[in-house]
């Protein structure tokens, strides 16, 4: 795992260097973002997280945030296809059935809801994301020495971020560092946003003018301005 994420490294080194050069807004802050246990504790209050566990054989992983804990939870409630690819009906059914009216906590399953169909717009940035920065966050997400596989934890980084971005008020932890991580998800989602509509217009407007070529700048800075998000980054991470 190790070398691969130095291999890959190094053949995103352009790009890595193209995002740094355009790190005026200091993108590389919203890497926070990948400390997954500082988002559960934030939004959840290091117990909603836990759900998941039940009926499950992952018990050792439960203060392990790590590629194993999401591999085997998400193995346990048949989470992934054999492309290692969300199943949304089975991820549905596991949220529907562990974040319920019955239990109180509907809207906190409605936000994770939300958060996947947003990751699942984003499609495989978080990972791009990863790959770019493997260097600087694979010993940090336990990636460079784990024999797990990425797939879950990236999923489960990239919703996390954005459950917490939208946290229902009465799962939200009124804590110093969990105001600041509020703001930084603030100014890092708004960064995305912002590229995100730019790149969108001048696409627009290129295809307006029948132009079908769309310059190298485009795909840099979708890249770089999903860095303002994460971390799924990946992720676990992500």
């Amino acid at each position: 795992m190790s070398s691969l994420l130095h291999l890959l490294g190094f053949l995103w080194l352009p790009l890595l260097v193209y995002t740094a050069a355009n790190d005026v807004g200091g993108l590389q802050k919203c890497t926070e973002l990948l400390n997954t246990q500082k988002l559960v504790y934030c939004c959840g209050k290091s117990f909603l997280d836990k759900f998941p566990f039940v009926g499950s054989n992952c018990t050792s992983f439960w203060d392990d945030y790590g590629p194993c804990r999401y591999e085997c939870l998400y193995r346990h409630w048949d989470l992934l296809d054999q492309d290692n690819k969300i199943k949304k009906p089975e991820l549905y059914m596991m949220i529907t059935s562990l974040y319920s009216p019955l239990n109180g906590y509907d809207k906190y399953g409605t936000a994770l809801k939300a958060a996947h169909e947003t990751c699942e717009a984003l499609g495989s940035r978080h990972a791009d994301f990863l790959l770019l920065y493997s260097n600087q966050v694979a010993d940090k997400m336990g990636m460079a020495s784990s024999t797990c596989l990425p797939y879950a934890m990236l999923h489960a980084q990239c919703t996390m971020v954005y459950l917490t971005a939208n946290c229902p008020r009465e799962n939200w932890i009124e804590d110093p560092k969990c105001n600041s991580l509020q703001n930084l998800l603030s100014s890092c989602t708004k960064k995305l946003d912002e590229k995100t509509n730019a790149l969108k217009g001048k696409d627009e407007e290129l295809t307006g003018n029948g132009c079908g070529h769309v310059d190298t700048e485009g795909p840099h800075l979708l890249l770089a301005s999903f860095l303002t998000l994460m971390v799924s980054k990946f992720i676990s991470d992500q």
